[in-house]
């Protein structure tokens, strides 16, 4: 394995042990280098296998096993695989009928020679009810049962975590969070009113959280990002972030 190879794989299993960290699962099961995540099926990234390290076991006998587990809680054998994933996985999907979806970037960037503007920023150290009104409101979330679990999630993270909102004339406009881990900073949760979108709040939201991770100590930031969500990818641009690699799921579209 070449140098740049070795880089990389080390770069996805810190980013993928940081991002599950940063959006914790309500419980994680392990099996044979595999974690799989369930949260009430909130998410695909809290409610999917993510085959981790390596492995001893025939991947197909283990994604039979797998959906037996999602099954039995009414949910859908969700796969997210890397760059780096063992391609016999991705092949043994094949073979079950898995389609790809959402494929994504995962983008960083260096911190310390960077400054950011901090705006009309309102920021916690925990989602308060002001901040989960703003981002269910923003999101359009009605579902309860969406709306709890969401709560428990950031409840849960044991990192430090920044929760902040993007206040006008007395009303959010945007809000976001952040998780910080050994000096990474995640870089979570940006929505914007969509009354409001097309006003810059989105980049303000961003470098407010940006500011304050900094100010807390970390050297670098990451995100997560659709690939197809072009504006969002080129505001992470200008911002500075840059493409590490990509992961994307791994869903069967039918299941009992």
């Amino acid at each position: 394995m070449t140098t740049d190879k070795v880089l990389l794989m080390d770069n996805i299993l810190l980013y993928e042990e940081l991002s599950l960290n940063a959006h914790p699962a309500l419980q994680t099961q392990f099996y044979d280098g595999w974690a799989l995540r369930f949260a009430n099926g909130y998410t695909h990234r809290a409610n999917s296998v993510n085959p981790l390290y390596p492995s001893a076991l025939d991947p197909r006998i283990k994604i039979a096993e797998c959906e037996k587990r999602y099954f039995a809680q009414g949910l859908p054998a969700v796969y997210k695989l890397t760059d780096g994933s063992d391609p016999n996985i991705g092949k043994a999907l094949d073979e079950r009928g898995y389609a790809v979806v959402t494929p994504t970037y995962v983008m960083n960037m260096d911190l310390q020679d960077k400054d950011f503007a901090s705006g009309d920023f309102v920021m916690t150290d925990h989602a308060d009810g002001d901040w989960l009104n703003a981002y269910f409101t923003f999101s359009r979330y009605t579902d309860k049962v969406k709306m709890t679990t969401a709560g428990q999630i950031l409840a849960n993270v044991k990192n430090t975590m920044i929760c902040g909102r993007i206040v006008k004339n007395g009303a959010a406009v945007a809000c976001g969070s952040a998780v910080i881990e050994r000096g990474y900073m995640a870089l979570l949760n940006i929505v914007v009113d969509e009354a409001q979108r097309g006003k810059g709040f989105g980049a303000e939201i961003c470098e407010s959280l940006l500011a304050a991770a900094k100010r807390l100590g970390a050297h670098t930031a990451y995100l997560q990002v659709v690939r197809d969500n072009r504006k969002a990818v080129n505001l992470y641009t200008k911002l500075g972030y840059e493409t590490v690699y990509s992961y994307w799921y791994r869903v069967k579209e039918e299941y009992p």
